[in-house]
């Protein structure tokens, strides 16, 4: 699969999130970019959820190779509201692009095994290829 020439709408383009669908695998792709403010981040989720409900969608793609450290009071948004406000929309799965900064890197890490979801299944990818590839197995 080329993922260059992958067809997607655009949702959203801010200058701290592209937020994408791909209408093919049914997949919303939410690209983070640099020092996110709280009000970015839940705007940013708000418009997530929307498309999640739309679209009846239950996978999800957030690319986090461009956004830099994860401050504190993000991680607990992320992990104590929107896991649970998105698996009660029916999303399952979320596949993380991560980022090549350590920092960063830990910081998503520490999101993710903090958090308690009970039918949401999230795993952590160097690569594209490698998100979609967990996404769309059977």
């Amino acid at each position: 699969m080329d993922f260059k020439t992958k067809q997607t709408q655009s949702i959203l383009n801010e200058k701290y999130i592209k937020l994408t669908y791909d209408p093919t695998d049914k997949v919303v792709i939410a690209k983070w970019m640099g020092f996110l403010k709280f009000e970015d981040l839940k705007r940013g989720c708000e418009v997530m959820n929307e498309k999640i409900k739309q679209e009846n969608l239950t996978r999800h793609i957030s690319d986090q190779s461009e956004l830099k450290v994860l401050a504190k009071e993000l991680q607990e948004y992320i992990g104590g509201v929107w896991f649970d406000e998105v698996e009660k929309l029916g999303l399952r799965k979320i596949a993380i692009l991560v980022a090549e900064d350590v920092f960063a890197q830990a910081t998503v890490n520490k999101v993710n095994t903090q958090a308690q979801f009970r039918q949401l299944q999230i795993q952590t990818f160097g690569s594209l290829e490698k998100c979609y590839q967990w996404l769309t197995e059977k």
